[in-house]
Formats: C-alpha cells, sequence, structure tokens
C-alpha cells in the first residue's frame, strides 16, 4: 500500500514537471516571434517617420510653411501630382499629372508659382524669387499666362507665357490646390519641377 500510494505522486510530479517544461519551451518558441513583431513595428513607426520628415523638408524647399493640410487631405482624397514637365516652344510648358483632375482648377493661371533658382529676384517668367516663400500674392495670373487642357484632356495641359521663356535660365514650377473632380477643396501643394530654358 506505502509502495502504491507513493508511485501515483510520483508519476503526478513527473507528469506535472513534463508539461512544466513543455510550456516553458512554448514560452520560450514565442519570445523571439514576439521580438520579431516588436522589431517590424519599430521598422514601420520609423519609415512613417521618414515619409514625414521627407514630406516636410519638400515643404521647406518649396517655401511653404504647412504640411497639416496636406496630409490631411491625402489619407481621405487621392491627390493629383505632377509627373512630367516639357518645354514645347520659347513660350510654352506642357505639364502632366499623374491622373485626372479638375479641368478648371487645372487651367486656374493663380494655382501655379515660377521660381527664380538662381536670382533674388523674378527674373523672366518667375514670379518668386530663390529664396521668396509662395503664397496667394506672388502666383501666376491671367495676366502672366494662359492655361490650356491639351486636346480636351483632364491630365495634360499647357501654359503659355505673355514673354519668351530665357534661353539658360533655371525655373522651378510649383502647383498648388489641384484636386480630382468632386472632391473638397485643397490646400496643399500638388508637386514642383525644374526646368531650363531653351
Amino acid at each position: 500500500m506505502k509502495t502504491y500510494l507513493n508511485d501515483p505522486m510520483q508519476g503526478m510530479q513527473q507528469m506535472g514537471n513534463k508539461y512544466g517544461m513543455q510550456q516553458m519551451n512554448g514560452m520560450q518558441n514565442m519570445y523571439p516571434m514576439m521580438d520579431g513583431m516588436q522589431k517590424m513595428a519599430q521598422m514601420m513607426y520609423m519609415q512613417s517617420m521618414y515619409q514625414m520628415m521627407c514630406m516636410k523638408n519638400m515643404y521647406a524647399m518649396m517655401g511653404m510653411d504647412e504640411m497639416s493640410p496636406m496630409m490631411g487631405m491625402a489619407m481621405q482624397f487621392p491627390i493629383p501630382r505632377l509627373e512630367k514637365l516639357e518645354q514645347l516652344s520659347p513660350t510654352q510648358i506642357q505639364i502632366s499629372y499623374d491622373r485626372d483632375v479638375d479641368v478648371m482648377l487645372g487651367m486656374k493661371s493663380t494655382n501655379y508659382w515660377i521660381k527664380d533658382t538662381l536670382n533674388t529676384s523674378p527674373k523672366g517668367i518667375a514670379t518668386l524669387g530663390k529664396n521668396d516663400n509662395v503664397n496667394a500674392g506672388n502666383s501666376l495670373t491671367d495676366s502672366m499666362v494662359r492655361v490650356d487642357s491639351r486636346n480636351g484632356s483632364a491630365r495634360t495641359f499647357i501654359l503659355t507665357f505673355n514673354q519668351t521663356i530665357p534661353t539658360g535660365a533655371e525655373y522651378m514650377l510649383i502647383i498648388c490646390y489641384v484636386t480630382v473632380a468632386g472632391t473638397p477643396p485643397y490646400s496643399g501643394d500638388n508637386g514642383m519641377a525644374t526646368f531650363i530654358g531653351k
């Protein structure tokens, strides 16, 4: 009887040790997985911070002070981006967006700025000197440029200036406030591109 009573207790203890070790091993196997998930979360956070820094640097380059309206809008609606710029003639440049835009906004002259990247005071077709900031008072106007849709396109537009683009002059085109048709007003930018007069 004594042996009989001792044996079951010993068996239960062995089983407890066995299952306890399995649980410990299982938990140990989970640690690397949890560590990997933590590292992945850290990487995603760093990537998002990097994107925000890049956008902030872009705003500083364009001389714009705010980026929060752009980010808020971009999270809710697709924002057209300047995809291509080329000079067609001594007085014309052609721009293309990465998607169809509201044609009326795409043809609005005051949604465009030309920065002179070499001179403090704007020369030629420029409305901004190299150190000037973008604002509502220094955009292009209807008296400076005509913006037309190319063959009725909602993606490609031609800017015809009222004066010749100086050969060798370096400019930066900046676009703001252009949205996709049917979306709310947008207070951010649509991109920028540099070009040299030819």
